[in-house]
């Protein structure tokens, strides 16, 4: 669950996060020197999204460089021998 969240969830959303706390302190700045609200018509969402799939796509691109890297060798999964389970190895 947790590699779901940090592989598509948390890339996609990013950009919506950076920009709505842009926006809060861009708002609050502008109280602190008495100046009024500035004027933050709706979030770019388009863009915003397009941006998230990019770094969705970027993450998944580099796990896929790194997958294959640093493994002893060949998995063998658990199976059965003479009646009894034989735990996974790897080879």
């Amino acid at each position: 669950m947790i590699r779901l969240l940090l592989t598509f969830v948390v890339p996609l959303l990013l950009p919506f996060i950076v920009y709505a706390v842009w926006g809060w302190l861009r708002r609050r700045q502008a109280v602190a020197r008495g100046e009024p609200m500035p004027d933050l018509k709706g979030p770019p969402v388009v863009w915003l999204g397009i941006v998230g799939i990019g770094l969705v796509i970027l993450v998944l691109g580099g796990l896929s460089l790194q997958r294959g890297q640093g493994t002893l060798g060949s998995y063998a999964p658990p199976h059965v021998e003479n009646g009894r389970i034989v735990p996974g190895t790897m080879k």
